[in-house]
């Protein structure tokens, strides 16, 4: 499986929210972070530039104590990491309410970069637009919506609001006007069929003693990393608002299912490099 292109901040962001935090608690050191970056043709220039930035904007925070500069997610980071996690690998919730999450916001282009990083949180957090500037979600994101406002610094321009739409009186309406399901139902088949492939590639490769820890890490970084641009365009919307024969659960198993079955040797590989 091919990740692409991959920049040196995405690459990061995967790598310590599946490694790093929880393998190396001291943080990783800068030398460990550009080899593995160059499995993914990212250049080391790249990447300490992409760590200098991270760090300026208290993402990661740097251990210089020792020879070697060690970096580790600060509070804002871990805060961040953890609500990623939380979608790929969380449990799919169970039923619905009949209520919706409404966000609304008005920031002029002056302020571009809050407004876009403010719709890129909202869109991970698997929110749908409905036009100008108004967002929503059937789940009740309110603490992790109220997170998102205070760190971008729009607590005086945004609306949260948490309850029943009178109209549309069809929540497939909302739905329909939300978000295209039929674009990401065929980005999920696609996804789950080159998995299912793999996935039995692999375990061909585990009964003949040939899955080699480099190998494995090199495919699960870029299962989750597939992952988790994928789900930047899932709403991950309850069970009553699917369609029927929703393949996104099959592909949530396959993707839970390699990702288990690469995970051991690709841990090995990461710790060798790494380390502790």
């Amino acid at each position: 499986m091919s990740t692409g292109a991959i920049g040196a901040r995405a690459f990061l962001f995967t790598l310590f929210g599946d490694y790093v935090q929880p393998l190396s608690p001291r943080g990783a050191w800068i030398g460990g972070l550009i080899s593995l970056a160059s499995e993914f043709n990212v250049s080391g220039i790249a990447l300490r530039s992409a760590v200098s930035r991270m760090t300026s904007e208290d993402w990661l925070l740097a251990d210089r104590r020792s020879s070697r500069s060690r970096y580790r997610l600060t509070r804002r980071g871990r805060g961040l990491i953890d609500a990623g996690i939380r979608r790929i690998y969380g449990p799919e919730e169970m039923g619905w309410n009949g209520r919706w999450l409404l966000v609304s916001y008005s920031l002029p282009e002056s302020r571009r970069n809050q407004r876009d990083r403010l719709r890129s949180g909202l869109s991970f957090l698997g929110f749908g637009s409905l036009g100008n500037g108004i967002f929503v979600s059937p789940r009740d994101l309110r603490q992790e919506v109220l997170s998102l406002v205070r760190t971008h610094g729009v607590g005086r321009e945004a609306t949260v609001h948490f309850g029943e739409v009178d109209w549309p009186e069809s929540p497939g309406a909302i739905v329909k006007r939300a978000w295209d399901l039929s674009l990401l139902q065929r980005r999920y088949a696609a996804y789950e069929e080159a998995n299912r492939v793999a996935l039995t590639e692999v375990r061909a490769f585990q009964r003949a003693g040939r899955l080699e820890p480099r190998e494995a890490f090199r495919r699960r970084f870029a299962l989750t990393h597939q992952h988790r641009h994928l789900l930047f365009g899932d709403p991950d919307l309850p069970a009553e608002l699917l369609p029927k024969r929703w393949i996104g659960h099959a592909a949530k198993r396959i993707f839970r299912e390699y990702n288990l079955v690469l995970k051991p040797a690709a841990d090995r590989y990461y710790l060798a490099t790494v380390g502790a």
